[in-house]
């Protein structure tokens, strides 16, 4: 594998053939030390669901944690144009 000029990582298509990996499969890093680095794939739709079940079971409004979200966002994002 290869990384391109713009840092993605390029996969050979036999080795997408032979994982079944699709243009927009979405994976995170689950182990790097030294220089191993372990990709994981995820399924980001699934993820969304159970996470929307646990808010859910819980009692919380999905609504009110995008809200609380937004401001964070905002707020991180104001302290880090002015640093």
């Amino acid at each position: 594998m290869v990384i391109d000029d713009r840092g993605r990582i390029v996969v050979p298509s036999r080795l997408r053939k032979e994982l079944k990996l699709r243009r927009g499969d979405a994976f995170m890093v689950v182990g790097l030390r030294d220089d191993l680095i372990v990709l994981k794939k995820i399924d980001v739709e699934k993820m969304l669901r159970d996470i929307a079940e646990e808010v859910t079971k819980a009692g919380l409004e999905i609504s009110a944690i995008e809200r609380e979200i937004e401001e964070e966002a905002n707020e991180l994002a104001k302290q880090k144009i002015h640093d």
